[in-house]
């Protein structure tokens, strides 16, 4: 019995520490870390992937490798949250576009799209609804 009590709570501290780990640091702000109007190119570039934003007239390539470097710029730790950021100020219509331009943002770190490491140690971010 006190085994199993034990190594409940060796699991609860476990998924604190997890937790704690995964979370952005303070810094992670626009106008610290991440820049005040934060990834205007990743902007255009998710928009025009997902609904068929109205961003410049760019070729998909060149928005993409745009938005890479320019998320490249941002501190590993900090990436996830700077696309976060970034959803936060796209007003959209209907509201499922957003949630689509949500979701595609969240992949961009990954190995298909840019291949940036995230604070998750990785090449990818949760549902960016959870890096705060």
């Amino acid at each position: 019995m006190a085994s199993s009590s034990c190594l409940l709570c060796a699991a609860v501290l476990l998924a604190v520490l997890v937790a704690a780990a995964a979370t952005s640091p303070a810094y992670c702000v626009p106008g610290q870390a991440i820049p005040r109007r934060p990834l205007l190119n990743c902007r255009w570039y998710v928009s025009t992937r997902t609904c068929g934003g109205g961003g410049p007239f760019l070729a998909v390539p060149e928005m993409k490798r745009r938005c890479c470097l320019e998320l490249a710029a941002v501190v590993p730790e900090c990436r996830c949250k700077a696309l976060r950021s970034m959803m936060d100020e796209i007003k959209v219509q209907p509201q499922e576009c957003w949630y689509k331009q949500a979701e595609f943002a969240a992949t961009v770190v990954t190995e298909r799209e840019c291949g940036l490491r995230t604070i998750h140690g990785g090449q990818f971010c949760y549902d960016l609804g959870a890096e705060y």
